[in-house]
C-alpha cells in the first residue's frame, strides 16, 4: 500500500538539518523497490516554497534536487507535470506555483486569469486580466 509523504519528510532529507530524521527518510526512500511513496503536487509546491523562501536555498539547486526526488523509482507522482513545472519555473524565472498553473493551462489549452505579469513570460499561454 502506498504511503503519502508530507513535505517535512523531504525537507528533512534535502536539508539534513536534523541528521537522524534525514537518515530515516533516506532509508525509507531506499528501502525496497516495491515501496510506493506518493508525492502530491501540493506537497511538492510546499517543499519548493519552504526550501526557497524559508531556507533561502538557490532556486536552481532546489529545482534540481526536486527533480531527483521526483525521479526516484519509489515515488508516485504526476511526474511529467511536476518535471515540466520545475523546468518552466527555472527557465522563465517564475515561482513554481505560477509555472504549475501555466503548465496546466497549456495542457488544457486554457487562458490564465491573473494580474501577475510573470505569466507573460510563457509564450504558450495567454494571460487575461479580470
Amino acid at each position: 500500500m502506498p504511503k503519502i509523504l508530507d513535505a517535512n519528510t523531504i525537507v528533512r532529507y534535502l536539508t539534513n538539518d536534523d541528521p537522524k530524521k534525514s537518515k530515516r527518510v533516506e532509508k525509507l526512500l531506499n528501502t525496497s523497490p516495491d515501496l510506493s511513496l506518493r508525492l502530491l503536487d501540493m506537497v511538492c509546491a510546499e517543499i519548493v516554497w519552504v526550501l526557497t523562501k524559508f531556507y533561502r536555498f538557490n532556486k536552481k539547486d532546489v529545482m534540481e534536487k526536486m527533480q531527483n526526488v521526483i525521479g526516484m523509482s519509489c515515488i508516485l507522482a504526476n511526474k511529467e507535470r511536476l518535471f515540466r513545472s520545475l523546468q518552466a519555473s527555472t527557465k522563465h524565472n517564475i515561482d513554481f506555483i505560477d509555472a504549475y498553473i501555466a503548465i496546466i493551462a497549456e495542457e488544457n489549452k486554457e487562458n490564465v486569469c491573473s494580474f501577475d505579469r510573470d505569466f507573460d513570460k510563457i509564450k504558450s499561454i495567454k494571460r487575461l486580466e479580470p
